[in-house]
């Protein structure tokens, strides 16, 4: 879990949320904890994890920020960090809110977790397992293991999605000579250098450079053939 927090808090921000918009909490119901953190650099934290994680340290972790990224940390089991832990990165634009919304369904033993996008991601309780997102089609693997990059595929988003990809041991954008893939609704996809989207710090941060709008006008300037929203 330690290697989750150091890539939490690679991630840097220029718009900051505030204690009143992100009050630090968790709770634990069925068999998911939840938990939200307002981080040194202001940005805030929504973590849906299975509570049974720490028993053999083999589990998927999921982490969605205020700045639009859906993150899929995996944990392997114990040992050097390096080889046992990875993450999966998404981002998804346009945003609608900077703040987080969820409800937990106990007939269905369900919970709902509203992303800053709009979009609800529903997991099982029971395993804090992702189901569905209501604009987009995602496909969950049955097993955490390394060769399935993470084990969960978002597609058709109506939206824009960026596929930072997937890094042992590390966060996968924080690489800026890597390149991600930025895709619309029908799968079309266009190769991009991290540096175009993302500032990197001398102190190993890394930021989004745009915001919705701005991002938006360099998609279809950089990407002519997506589709924008």
């Amino acid at each position: 879990m330690s290697l989750l927090l150091s890539l939490i808090f690679s991630v840097g921000i220029a718009h900051a949320a505030d204690e009143a918009s992100c009050p630090d909490f968790s709770e634990l119901r069925d068999g998911t904890k939840i938990q939200q953190i307002l981080a040194g650099n202001g940005e805030c934290f929504f973590s849906v994890t299975p509570d049974d994680a720490w028993k053999d340290l083999v589990y998927r972790d999921h982490l969605f920020t205020s700045e639009g990224m859906f993150m899929v940390f995996n944990s392997y089991g114990p040992g050097e960090e390096s080889k046992t832990t990875a993450a999966r990165e998404f981002y998804m634009f346009p945003r609608v809110s900077e703040t987080f919304s969820y409800e937990w369904n106990d007939d269905t033993r369900e919970l709902t977790v509203t992303h800053v996008t709009g979009d609800k991601f529903v997991f099982e309780s029971k395993k804090a397992r992702l189901k569905s997102i209501s604009r987009a089609n995602v496909s969950v693997a049955d097993y955490v293991e390394a060769t399935n990059r993470g084990g969960i595929e978002i597609s058709n988003f109506q939206g824009l999605l960026l596929d930072g990809g997937f890094k042992m041991g590390s966060s996968p954008t924080a690489n800026p000579n890597a390149n991600s893939v930025m895709k619309d609704v029908n799968n079309s996809a266009c190769t991009l250098k991290n540096t175009e989207i993302f500032k990197y710090t001398t102190d190993g941060e890394s930021y989004l450079r745009y915001r919705d709008q701005a991002l938006i006008a360099f998609v279809q300037k950089r990407c002519p053939k997506l589709k924008t929203p």
